[in-house]
């Protein structure tokens, strides 16, 4: 069944369906509008996947920045021995 509609659509909506594969401009805006509504929930759950990786890959760098400041404040602390040493070494 065909129904035929008269709408309005913006220049940036028009750009996009007249770039999109079809013979004319219904069956662009038709192949357009179903490819995307039938991927909608693969297009979900991708997203869905995502953001916990994202939010994975957070976490890990959270703990990678805990781990970068203990490393300085053990460095921090250690300089003076460590300058102590070497010139104790530079001396003999």
């Amino acid at each position: 069944m065909t129904t035929s509609k008269t709408v309005r659509l913006d220049d940036r909506v028009i750009k996009y369906i007249e770039a999109y594969r079809g013979d004319n401009f219904s069956d662009k805006l038709r192949n357009y509008v179903l490819e995307h509504e039938e991927r909608r929930d693969q297009i979900v759950d991708d997203w869905n996947r995502l953001q916990a990786q994202v939010s994975d890959k957070h976490e890990e760098m959270k703990m990678l920045q805990d781990r970068v400041r203990r490393l300085r404040e053990v460095d921090a602390r250690l300089k003076p021995l460590v300058d102590a040493v070497l010139g104790l070494i530079d001396s003999n």
